[in-house]
């Protein structure tokens, strides 16, 4: 069954607003901290303010949010398959969305409806970075980042496919890793001294081992494999001293999906990069000498576990002539990166004024030198 987050004062839907980090009604007006307002609910349900009704009047409904929808081919839509259906608590509507999806949008009276099974035992998050960027904010950045659509297609930029940026909190594993550096290397250091025209070049050489430990926290990696783990990775980092323990009171408004890849299948990746680190590391430590020759190495992982996180992520997605381009913004950094498709008019467009351009020097070039030979 799908839930929703009511007004205490009007019974109106609440919505996560990132501007002011409250959960807001667009009815009443009211504004609650998501951290007190289970405390706020009690009191007023504790104190019932009762009003008398005045002779014919008719109480209002709650104002619902637009409807949302996605495109037939968006690649973050599952297929039938794989929906569920729920229910809509506000209206009596059906839900259908996809197996992943833990927060979505009811498409009958917009209500941010909340499917809570879906993020509870291990699909439950440890930790939650609440959006700090609002959508109007997360459009700006899109307009600036296409610089206008100069060179992208028409559409791209259309207030159309703007308003399909999804606010979307991504299933993120943070891996914590203990590290043991053990490497035994043959170093040489070089030492170059003059006498006279003669240059005589020394060379040392050390057996050096480099020892010690090393820790890494909060490593993130996605664990959605319908979105590019570049496109994530290049809107690193998070600033985690502002992870939260995982409250629901921070969804409602946006999508929110749960992993479809667990900790085992992502810890070849987090290998991978803790080994990039540490020979970032190795060649710090070892940086003096002219030469490094490996002899022995028997560094380790000593300790790795990780914890389940939801990140907030401005996400939009455009298909152009058969391929898909991505556009993500870091909902608490503001940070961006994607690709932007090149419009194949806007292109034969250029090339020929270039063409255009290219001709004219020609035949002024022609002129210039005919006239010369003829004078």
């Amino acid at each position: 069954m799908a839930d929703t987050i009511k007004c205490p004062n009007c019974a109106a839907n609440l919505m996560f607003e990132p501007s002011s980090g409250k959960l807001e009604c667009a009815y009443c007006g009211g504004s609650f901290d998501p951290a007190k307002f289970e405390a706020v609910v009690d009191e007023l349900t504790a104190e019932p303010v009762k009003k008398e009704a005045v002779p014919g009047e008719t109480a209002a409904e709650p104002a619902g949010e637009p409807e949302t929808s996605e495109e037939d081919d968006n690649p973050l839509k599952e297929d039938a398959e794989d929906s569920m259906q729920f229910t809509c608590k506000s209206c009596g509507g059906t839900i259908v969305s996809s197996a992943n999806t833990s927060a979505s949008f009811c498409p009958f009276c917009g209500s941010p409806a909340l499917i809570g099974d879906r993020l509870t035992g291990e699909f439950k998050p440890r930790f939650l970075i609440p959006f700090k960027y609002s959508k109007e904010s997360a459009e700006g950045a899109f307009l600036k980042w296409c610089k206008g659509g100069r060179w992208t297609p028409v559409k791209f930029v259309s207030q159309e496919n703007i308003e399909k940026i999804t606010g979307l909190y991504v299933p993120f594993w943070l891996f914590d890793v203990d590290y043991q550096l053990d490497v035994n290397s043959e170093c040489r250091k070089d030492s170059v001294s003059h006498s006279g025209n003669k240059t005589t070049t020394t060379m040392r050489y050390y057996d050096v081992t480099n020892s010690g430990k090393y820790m890494w926290r909060k490593i993130p990696f996605d664990g959605e494999t319908r979105i590019d783990d570049a496109l994530m990775e290049a809107i690193e980092p998070y600033n985690y001293s502002q992870l939260i323990p995982y409250d629901y009171k921070y969804i409602p408004g946006f999508f929110a999906d749960k992993y479809d890849q667990n900790v085992e299948a992502l810890k070849e990746r987090a290998i991978k990069r803790i080994k990039g680190y540490q020979g970032v590391k190795f060649k710090e430590l070892t940086k003096k000498y002219d030469s490094v020759k490996i002899k022995q190495d028997n560094s380790r992982i000593t300790h790795m576990e990780a914890h389940y996180a939801l990140l907030p992520v401005w996400f939009l997605s455009y298909k152009y002539l058969g391929k898909y381009y991505y556009f993500a913004m870091n909902g608490q950094t503001g940070e961006v990166a994607g690709i932007r498709p090149i419009s194949r008019v806007k292109g034969l467009v250029l090339f020929m004024t270039l063409l255009s351009i290219l001709a004219c020097l020609v035949r002024l070039a022609l002129g210039i030198y005919l006239s010369g030979v003829a004078g």
